[in-house]
């Protein structure tokens, strides 16, 4: 039998899901004084963080539905921020219309934080575009959700972090769970200190590991395997992937190893759901995400809206991932109630 406790999550979780994404034609941009399909094409120039995505594939797709003409350059900073200076130098060089920055390493990079003492080595003056940026205000982007003070606006991703632990209540009454992170990213630390607060109003112990540094000064992969164990020894019975990069580069061997401990993973983001063995998460759809994005964008060229005047974006549904393969593996099957809400998937290669 379902206890109450859980009921009410799901519940809630099914309400997240259920909310209506935003991502409507009311008060279209395209109904404004000038057909966007009768001017010159936009120049967009967007930096990425690690190649292309399904996010740069949503973006491109609504702007074509749309009939709004682009042109859209594309420079990869291949995992380092070291590669920023000179594309910075180019985008000044080029003045595209729009800038479009993917994560918060990117995007701080790019174009800098709010109130650093060196404007002169980032792009100010050109309108932008930030996605995929976890924690935009605390990461010192903005000035806040609802007036950025600055030439940026974008989109806020992450499911917040209480929606996020009363998903993994909903699959089971989860007491303990261990955070295995990146100290030297601050979405980590930033995403771990959220969990630290809301984790015990939740009736959950939350253990901390963070990975240890090589030679480099870097986390090191070769340490995940040796984790997952001392987080299933210390008695956590999930362990919880938030919005970081060290561990999706190394999805795939980190929850192998997860779920030969026995242990689920849930997943904050949808790139270990797709290319990994994580269980379960809340996350947002790259997809949905580019679209939204190319939104706030047709509000800046189209729209003529200064990107300080536009509140950041946050989307109002969410998807429940379930990986069918590694439930099977781990003998951890979801609720009946859960099961009418979410999206099942299978293994890379399953």
């Amino acid at each position: 039998m379902i206890g109450p406790v859980r009921i009410a999550a799901i519940r809630v979780v099914a309400l997240i899901l259920g909310a209506a994404l935003g991502l409507t034609a009311t008060g279209s941009l395209a109904q404004s004084g000038d057909d966007p399909r009768a001017i010159t094409p936009f120049r967009i120039f967007a930096v990425v963080w690690r190649g292309e995505t399904e996010v740069e594939q949503g973006f491109r797709d609504y702007l074509t539905q749309r009939g709004i003409p682009f042109e859209m350059t594309v420079r990869n900073l291949n995992l380092d921020r070291g590669n920023a200076p000179p594309i910075v130098e180019e985008i000044k060089r080029v003045r595209p219309d729009l800038v479009y920055t993917w994560g918060t390493g990117t995007t701080s990079s790019i174009v800098g934080k709010l109130g650093t003492d060196t404007p002169e080595s980032f792009v100010r003056d050109i309108p932008a575009v930030f996605t995929l940026v976890s924690y935009p205000k605390v990461a010192d982007i903005v000035e806040s959700y609802e007036s950025t003070g600055r030439s940026v606006t974008g989109v806020a991703f992450l499911a917040p972090v209480e929606a996020q632990l009363k998903a993994i209540l909903a699959y089971r009454p989860f007491t303990t769970i261990a955070v295995i992170y990146d100290r030297t990213a601050g979405n980590s630390r930033i995403n771990v200190a959220e969990l630290r607060e809301a984790a015990p109003k939740m009736g959950i112990d939350l253990i901390e590991l963070p990975a240890p540094l090589g030679e480099n000064g870097k986390s090191d992969p070769a340490a995940l395997p040796r984790m997952v164990e001392q987080a299933r020894e210390a008695g956590a019975q999930l362990l919880y992937m938030g919005p970081d990069s060290f561990l999706t580069r190394h999805a795939k061997a980190y929850t192998a190893a997860a779920a030969a401990a026995g242990l689920p993973t849930f997943a904050a983001t949808q790139a270990p759901l797709k290319n990994s063995r994580a269980m379960f998460g809340l996350v947002t759809d790259y997809h949905t995400l580019g679209k939204l994005t190319a939104l706030q964008a047709e509000r800046i060229l189209v729209g003529k809206r200064r990107p300080e005047d536009l509140p950041v974006a946050r989307l109002a549904r969410y998807k429940l991932w379930i990986n069918i393969d590694v439930v099977r593996e781990i003998g951890m099957y979801p609720p009946m109630d859960m099961i009418a809400i979410a999206d099942f998937k299978a293994s890379p290669g399953g």
